[in-house]
């Protein structure tokens, strides 16, 4: 169908209309809208004036509730408005019409009239009456279509609560009144007490302050990251001078007591500032001021690295992580504007989401079905659509006998692309956002064989016909990769989404609505403030099974549930009659069997219910179990020669240090920014800006390596690159900047101190779990991974002692970078059992991501000419004098961390021996002195003589241990 006849037919929908044929009442729609169709612009929605041929009797919607807190008040059935008679085509307010969709059918709350949640007026006359009109900022759809400003805002929401009240027919509305007609889950409209804060007004108070919301971890981390002073006095030090500072909206916690606060919390945010808006005088403004010269800036760092506070250098990056970053969050609807990131703001971007490609699953008849025309490109003044004006939450069949869905992973994967791209690793799928492998220049070698995702259907929809998603194709997105040639995945899915288990299975209330909802609604600084689940709520621990308490599920029977780090019911996790735990999905309601990690550690005899087989396993006895001889609690990882009694790895180790089988890894993050006077807007607050994007550059990326290191947990956990940044401007005269890189506000990462500085290296939680190897697909880390073997020393101990010495002095021209494109780039899971992929795990460095004083790599294996930044092959120009940056020796070998991390620690002094040798103990970070020497010294450490391959083989003694 081409564009023109969408267009004809939007029009025809405009001067038409639905015909509802009711009990009480025919309205041909084309007798009272004639004249009206052609006022909506390009393909608009098909919204138009209804002007009713009977009179209407309506009454009010009884309130839900009280509105302050009570959640399932009573609703009952009106006599019809002209909303329902326009949308759905009842004669009475219960959605029995063909039309729109019942959006709340839950018992007790269904059959509302549409302006319980939206406003306007149920007993207009026409569309002007009965619809809350637009400010003049934001007009029709024709004056969207010429005014760039207004369009941004209607699609994105961002700055409409920041217009003035206005006034329409002698009628004065807000900016919240538009807002809540437009979203009534947006949390400007649920903090005034309106559309979902009616009757969720709990939930809304928790979500408003939470990470979700306010992103304070991105934008306060990226404050801290480059060393600025933090933005509220009172934070100032405090949590190790990590805590949040800035917010997409200023939020206060009246209740916070520094006295009684936990690690992280704040007691309040200011918004992020702006700078760059068009028509702005003031003396910091960008806008026509020299001040933000290039040349200008060479003068804004101390001589630590840090930025000098509130300095043109200081104010230009922090417009850089706006732009670029500053759209992901519930505050807003983001960008909106392609295939993957439609949504919504507020409650309503989870619990009503978007489609695939923005088009409308509705009934109502007056939403236009056909736009955007091209989902993976909206234009102006085109909006997107929720699939169904219903709403999802956890999946279950409700008293009345309604079925609601479960939230899907989609709705996450929208916004969950940064950093570790979580969704789509759990999918088992990597961003290659170069296209590296498809054009065979994977640096530091390509995998044997790969697939695209190209017949991917969660991505790319035949049906649809979508091409990209979050503006990527599926060259860019790889679900097949093998490195080593042994036919297995090395980026395969997590084993939760294998069994049928989406995000919200482990992710409930507390983890989406930004801690407990009825509590005390505190501001955390750091994703793990705001997250409570944990593997060993579900599975236990290596000496315990997971605890459990009364509580109901979600269809309100009794039971024995499990219960997440912060004591709150998971009510989707019950233990049953036959002693088992299981797991009932939010997403599909299938019952899962939870296996408990004692049991897997400890042969008790227990078979999997749904399964089949034992659920023991000799290895898992053996990595997790206890060395103390005691068949109670496992056989433990055992040595012939060094003796270790009563130890466990569980005992210090997070359950993904092991069980994550690949991370992802992206060294080198290119950000420039420059002055523009286009059609540029601010993601804080809308207006048309003087700054944008010029370049957001990976050099690059790898699902193989990874770092170890101590989390704020004081365990031992998987790291990885963490926005390892080089900043660039272009200003107002076309001239370039230098680049700059930057210490944190505790003036690590970039450091003059440090031989070579690492930047920023961050504990992640990969979404990549794997219990074991299977013909198809890698499994979890196994022993070698991390620790040296008698046969890897053995094989390739002379070796290691030439790469020890040239990482240890610089001498980077002495690395043998022939081997090492083998032991660390064609080697998942170190198959070679090499003690140079050891070193790299530990954080010492593999010598592989060296890059100079601009941020271009330096190494003689990388010959594709299109290298970012500078487009040059770095093996063209290859110097090993120009090392200035060595990104993944995070450590050195007596526990100075050269990289940065803003995670403090839960408790000061958790960390102990773990990171002896660092100055920032009470911060996590690189592995201490004693862990390393452990780790990577075949003289003075420790060198397995029994372990697991990568294969899951026994190497060396273990059969003496496991048996055979």
């Amino acid at each position: 169908m081409g564009k023109q006849e969408i267009e004809d037919m939007d029009r025809a929908a405009e001067a038409v209309g639905p015909t509802w044929a009711t009990d009480d009442v025919t309205l041909t729609a084309a007798r009272e809208r004639s004249g009206v169709g052609t006022r909506m612009g390009r393909v608009g929605r098909a919204f138009g004036v209804v002007a009713l041929a009977v009179s209407i009797v309506t009454s009010t919607l009884s309130s839900c509730g009280g509105g302050g807190g009570g959640e399932t008040g009573t609703l009952s059935a009106q006599v019809t408005s002209t909303c329902m008679l326009c949308h759905n085509g009842s004669s009475t307010t219960n959605y029995a019409g063909p039309g729109i969709e019942d959006p709340h059918p839950f018992p007790g709350a269904s059959n509302m009239d549409c302006i319980v949640c939206h406003g306007g007026n149920a007993s207009g006359q026409t569309k002007e009456l009965a619809h809350v009109p637009p400010p003049p900022q934001i007009g029709d759809r024709n004056f969207q279509d010429t005014n760039a400003t207004a369009y941004f805002n209607r699609l994105t929401l961002t700055g409409i609560d920041k217009f003035p009240d206005y006034t329409v027919d002698g009628v004065t509305y807000t900016a919240i009144d538009y807002l809540q007609w437009l979203n009534p889950g947006d949390l400007r409209v649920t903090q005034s007490g309106m559309g979902c804060g009616q009757c969720h007004a709990p939930h809304s108070e928790s979500v408003a302050n939470s990470l979700l919301a306010t992103a304070a971890g991105m934008f306060s981390g990226a404050s801290y990251a480059i060393g600025a002073e933090n933005e509220v006095p009172a934070s100032q030090g405090l949590w190790e001078d990590t805590a949040a500072d800035i917010g997409w909206r200023a939020v206060v916690d009246p209740s916070f007591n520094l006295s009684t606060a936990t690690v992280g919390e704040v007691g309040e945010l200011v918004e992020f500032p702006v700078f760059s808006a068009r028509n702005d005088n003031s003396p910091d403004a960008i806008e026509d001021n020299q001040a933000y010269t290039a040349a200008n800036l060479l003068d804004d760092q101390f001589a630590d690295g840090r930025v000098i506070p509130d300095t043109e250098l200081h104010n230009l990056f922090m417009e850089q992580v706006a732009f670029t970053c500053g759209d992901c969050h519930l505050g807003s609807k983001g960008a909106n504007n392609r295939s993957g990131d439609y949504r919504s703001s507020g409650c309503t971007a989870c619990h009503m989401p978007y489609s695939l490609g923005g088009r409308s699953g509705s009934k109502d008849p007056h939403v236009n079905k056909f736009e955007p025309l091209d989902p993976d490109d909206i234009k102006d003044p085109e909006q997107p659509h929720v699939r169904a004006h219903r709403i999802v939450s956890v999946a279950r069949t409700l008293s009345n006998g309604v079925e609601i869905e479960g939230m899907d992973d989609l709705t996450c994967a929208g916004c969950h692309q940064g950093s570790n791209r979580t969704v789509m690793q759990y999918w088992g799928i990597r961003l290659d956002q170069n296209e590296d492998v498809r054009r065979n220049r994977q640096y530091p070698a390509n995998p044997d064989s790969y697939r695209t995702t190209q017949n991917d259907t969660r991505l790319f929809d035949p049906v649809l016909g979508n091409k990209e998603f979050n503006g990527r194709d599926h060259r860019q997105y790889l679900e097949f990769e093998d490195y080593d040639g042994d036919g297995r995945d090395d980026t395969p899915p997590d084993v939760h989404h294998e069994a049928g288990m989406g995000c919200i299975d482990c992710h409930g209330s507390f983890d989406l609505h930004g801690g407990e909802v009825g509590g005390r609604n505190e501001i955390n600084s750091r994703q793990e403030h705001g997250v409570a689940i944990s593997c060993e709520s579900c599975h236990g621990t290596a000496d315990a099974y997971a605890p459990t308490v009364a509580g109901t599920n979600y269809t309100g029977v009794n039971g024995q549930h499990a219960v997440d780090t912060e004591g709150n019911v998971l009510r989707n996790v019950r233990r049953e009659s036959d002693g088992h735990l299981y797991l009932y999905s939010r997403l599909t309601g299938n019952k899962h069997y939870v296996p408990q990690t004692r049991d897997t550690i400890v042969d008790s005899g227990v078979n999997d219910p749904i399964g089949g087989g034992p659920v023991y396993s000799p290895a898992a006895s053996y990595a997790m179990g206890r060395i103390d001889g005691s068949p109670s609690t496992g056989i433990g990882p055992q040595q012939k020669n060094h003796p270790a009694p009563g130890f466990s790895h569980t005992d210090r180790m997070d359950c993904a240090t092991c069980h994550a089988s690949w991370t992802n890894t992206c060294m080198g993050c290119h950000l420039e920014g420059e002055y523009n006077g286009g059609n540029n807007f601010s993601n804080i607050t809308g207006e048309r800006i003087v700054f944008r994007e010029r370049f957001a550059d990976f050099v690059y990326q790898s699902p193989i390596m990874f770092q170890l290191g101590v989390d704020h947990n004081g365990e031992i956990a998987q790291f990885s690159a963490n926005t390892k940044t080089f900043f660039r401007y272009k200003d107002i005269n076309n001239v370039r900047s230098d680049v700059f890189t930057f210490s944190d506000r505790n003036a690590k990462g970039s450091s003059p101190t440090a031989a070579f500085p690492a930047l920023s290296h961050n504990a992640m939680m990969a979404h990549s779990i794997r219990g074991r190897v299977t013909a198809e697909n890698e499994g979890p880390r196994y022993c070698v991974s991390c620790h040296n073997t008698t046969e890897g020393i053995a094989n390739f101990g002379t070796e290691y002692e030439s790469f020890r010495t040239a990482i240890r002095t610089g001498d980077y021209d002495s690395l043998n970078w022939s081997l090492l494109q083998d032991h660390i780039g064609r080697n998942p899971g170190n198959q070679l059992n090499s003690p140079m992929f050891v070193h790299m795990v530990a954080g010492l460095g593999s010598g592989m991501f060296l890059f100079d004083e601009n941020g271009a790599p330096i190494n003689p294996l990388d010959n594709n000419p299109n290298r970012k930044p500078d487009n040059v092959a770095p093996a063209g120009v290859y110097d090993a004098t120009k090392v200035f940056y060595d990104l993944d020796r995070i450590v050195d070998e007596m526990g100075n961390p050269f990289a940065s991390n803003n995670h403090p620690l839960r408790q000061p002094g958790m960390a102990d021996l773990m990171r002896d040798g660092a100055s920032d103990v009470d911060l996590a970070g690189p592995l201490g002195r004693t862990l390393l020497e452990l780790l990577t010294d075949p003289a003075t450490g420790l060198v397995l003589d029994s372990w697991y391959d990568a294969d899951g083989a026994k190497g060396g003694s273990v059969t003496d241990f496991v048996g055979p």
